[in-house]
């Protein structure tokens, strides 16, 4: 005889997840999945049409680097020249880009505030070159919250514009001027002009538009080595989003050149302060030379004085450019001791080559910090450090100057004692002659400064001319072939998913949340004792569905149960089988009535046990008589069973040991020693004692008389068991109170992913009979008429 408790503890293990059965769930409920997928991608696709397209604009421009200041110097102040050459750095530029003022000139000279968008029945588009009126706004308020209104062209001449938030709703002539409470609203019509149709204007804030702008804007470099920076804006319009982009770059390059040309202004302004000073000196000398010659009537100079006057015009000739390059340094010395750091001039004629360089270098940390200052405050960290190492560079650059205008003024005073020994060479000269030598030297030095100031202004003003920015457009803003968003595909693969994903999601929710068997899979994960049959749901009244001639599933069921107690039991001798459950109605006085009515066709006698005393049913589904049973036996002196017995209705091989009267104590009489004597009495004289009882679940009852059965059947019904009291099953064994349980599986349903999974009874079905049958075949029409899980 085979051990089929043993074979079952071997097979998949508690708690083990069922793929099996889940697959099969799901092919259940395909229609759920089919409908949720279908009704996922209308909505994806409405979502599509509806949604506004992006389209990515883009640009590329080329920042130069500016190497100028990196030449070397020889020199004393070589190393200071080094240590104040700032290098170029592109980084700057994309913060200048992205900065708020120069995105707030862009929203004003290209009327960011405002969208104009014609108004479909489902949906509406901005639209931009094509737009039948021009929107113009005059502002009564900087701030405003941001509104909408719906345009409808009536005729040539007029317009609707209405408001239900605002609560407008006039018709205004185009051109003329409407006042709202933010704004003055002004529409003019354009060549695009048509006498009907709808559309939406919208009109923010600049505040608002600065911050969208920045949101859908990004300048970035290509690669940690490149000058090139790339410009992307994201725009629901291709052509005005090009427009847009165009128009930054436009600004930016008008910027960058202005920044440029501040230094060269600087140094003009300068010159001409210096050249007013110079010719108003040399006026003044010239006007005393003249009058002293015309006093002393002058005449050319002998050729005695010749060679001495030509070693005097070398010295006074070292003297005026000492001079000048003195002059220069006072002025630069000057310019440096004005409050806050400003460009000074440069190129103002400074022979000192390094000098040059570090003035140079200390004007583009001016320009650079200028350039910062349009995208960070005073107070950013970045702003004060460069503000220190301006300050820093000044201190540095005075001391230069200082030290220079030191050595010039060592150097002039060299060729003062010079030329004072050719004067003492020449005491013999006339006074006057003295007197006319000093008058020219003064007057060529003033002529010289003059034309060397003028010549320097040229330079200036012809640099300023040709002055370029250094950035090149290398590609103009261009949008691409088709709008980036929405993206199609990932709307389509998303509606997909959530098709699969609600109703999936639905089915496991409802699946956690049932707490009863529903199926074998739910048996076998909550309990490794053996299955042994399965029977099929059945509506009849009639408590016995298996006769002689009864060819349904049911019954073929219960045939397979019979054929299956020859492996779990010796046939050959008297059996005693008990039927108990975890609570009432899981079927144990039908399946024992079938199950003995099905040993009772095969010539065995039957007799069952009415041992549920506290709700006795087999007497009462049967409508047999009661009032004379165990209950009777066991508390009278009678000792003949045949007393209690009775023969049933619908076997003679099938006989009935009713209840008796309800006792007050069930449990106690069921321990009363003549229930044994009984028991004994009955094995000699019947093949089979099938004991009906109360459910081990709620009461004690089926653990007294487990002693005296050699085979326990623990019932299991379809969505009615709770899964939990599975474990009280395990427990029961675990303990040894019930030795050799085998579990019924009762009252199932089929459905179709069970036949799929192969949840099918197992036991008498699908042998073509047509009676009775329990298992429907599916169909559509059918389809919503399904009962819920």
């Amino acid at each position: 005889m085979a051990d089929i408790n043993k074979y079952s503890e071997q097979d998949a293990p508690i708690g083990e997840v069922d793929i099996k059965g889940i697959i099969a769930k799901f092919i259940t409920y395909w229609y759920l999945f089919f409908f949720s997928v279908l009704i996922c991608l209308s909505i994806a696709f409405a979502a599509i049409v509806l949604t506004p397209q992006m389209w990515k604009i883009t640009g590329k421009i080329l920042i130069d680097e500016d190497n100028s200041n990196s030449n070397s110097s020889n020199g004393q102040n070589s190393e200071l020249s080094a240590l104040l050459a700032p290098k170029h750095n592109s980084a700057n530029d994309i913060q200048v880009l992205e900065s708020r003022d120069l995105i707030s000139k862009l929203v004003q000279q290209t009327n960011l505030t405002v969208k104009t968008y014609q108004d479909l029945s489902y949906k509406s588009f901005e639209i931009f070159e094509m737009s039948p009126f021009q929107v113009n706004i005059q502002y009564k308020t900087n701030s405003i919250s941001k509104q909408s209104y719906k345009i409808k062209i009536l005729n040539d001449n007029e317009y609707n514009i209405y408001s239900a938030k605002l609560n407008i709703n006039q018709t205004v002539r185009f051109g003329s001027r409407l006042s709202l409470r933010q704004f003055d609203l002004v529409l003019t019509k354009t060549d695009k002009f048509q006498n009907n149709g709808k559309y939406i204007i919208t009109v923010q804030s600049a505040d608002e538009a600065i911050a969208e702008f920045s949101s859908n804007f990004q300048a970035a470099f290509p690669d940690k080595t490149s000058s090139t920076i790339d410009l992307t804006y994201n725009y629901t319009q291709q052509r005005r989003g090009e427009f847009i982009l165009n128009k930054l770059i436009q600004l930016y390059i008008a910027t960058s050149l202005q920044n440029k040309l501040r230094t060269a202004d600087s140094t003009l302004k300068f010159i001409d302060g210096r050249l007013a000073i110079v010719a108003n000196d040399l006026g003044g000398v010239q006007q005393n030379f003249e009058r002293f010659e015309q006093q002393n009537k002058m005449v050319d100079i002998t050729e005695k004085t010749k060679s001495v006057t030509e070693k005097d015009n070398t010295y006074s000739g070292s003297l005026v450019q000492q001079d000048i390059q003195i002059a220069v340094v006072n002025e630069l010395l000057k310019s440096l001791s004005r409050p806050g750091n400003i460009a000074i001039p440069s190129n103002v004629g400074l022979t000192n080559g390094t000098l040059v360089s570090v003035i140079d270098s200390y004007n583009t940390l001016v320009l650079n910090r200028d350039r910062l200052r349009l995208s960070l405050t005073d107070k950013n960290p970045v702003i004060q450090n460069l503000d220190g190492q301006m300050e820093s560079n000044k201190i540095i650059l005075i001391r230069s100057l200082e030290a220079y205008k030191r050595n010039l003024e060592v150097a002039r005073n060299q060729l003062n004692k010079q030329e004072q020994l050719v004067l003492d060479k020449i005491k013999d000269v006339p006074r006057l002659q003295t007197v006319y030598l000093n008058y020219a030297r003064q007057q060529k030095v003033k002529e010289d400064l003059y034309f060397f100031l003028l010549q320097k202004r040229e330079e200036v003003a012809i640099s300023k001319t040709s002055t370029i920015t250094n950035v090149q457009i290398i590609e103009h803003a261009k949008g691409g072939a088709t709008p980036f968003a929405p993206a199609k595909s990932i709307f389509y693969i998303m509606a997909i998913f959530a098709g699969f994903l609600i109703p999936a999601s639905y089915l496991g929710l409802n699946e956690f949340l049932n707490t009863k068997v529903r199926n074998k899979a739910d048996i076998e994960s909550g309990t490794n004792i053996p299955i042994v049959g399965e029977i099929g749901f059945t509506d009849t009244t009639n408590p016995i569905v298996i006769t002689k001639d009864s060819r349904s599933n049911v019954s073929e069921q219960f045939r397979a149960l019979r054929t299956n107690l020859s492996y779990l039991i010796d046939i050959a001798k008297p059996n005693v089988i008990l039927f108990t459950s975890s609570m009432h109605a899981e079927g144990k006085t039908f399946l024992s009535l079938n199950l003995g009515s099905s040993l009772g066709l095969t010539g065995k006698k039957v007799v069952f046990l009415e041992l549920d005393l506290r709700k006795p049913k087999i007497s009462k589904v049967l409508g047999m008589d009661n009032t004379n049973g165990v209950t009777n036996f066991l508390i009278s002196n009678q000792t003949d069973y045949r007393t209690i017995i009775k023969p049933t209705t619908f076997s003679e091989n099938c006989f009935l040991v009713p209840s008796g009267p309800i006792p007050p104590n069930p449990a106690e009489l069921l321990m009363h020693p003549k229930l044994s004597m009984l028991i004994e009495d009955l094995k000699k004289d019947f093949d089979f004692l099938i004991i009906d009882t109360a459910p081990v679940g709620l009461v004690t009852d089926p653990l007294l008389l487990e002693k005296f059965a050699d085979l326990t059947f623990y019932i299991v019904r379809q969505d009615y068991t709770h899964k939990l009291q599975l474990d009280k099953l395990n427990e029961l064994k675990a303990d040894n109170k019930l030795k050799q349980p085998y579990i019924i599986f009762n009252s199932i349903k089929l459905n179709r992913g069970d036949r799929i999974y192969g949840y099918g009874y197992g036991y008498g079905y699908g042998y073509g009979y047509s009676e009775d049958e329990d298992v429907k075949k599916f169909s559509l029409t059918k389809l919503f008429k399904r009962k819920k899980i």
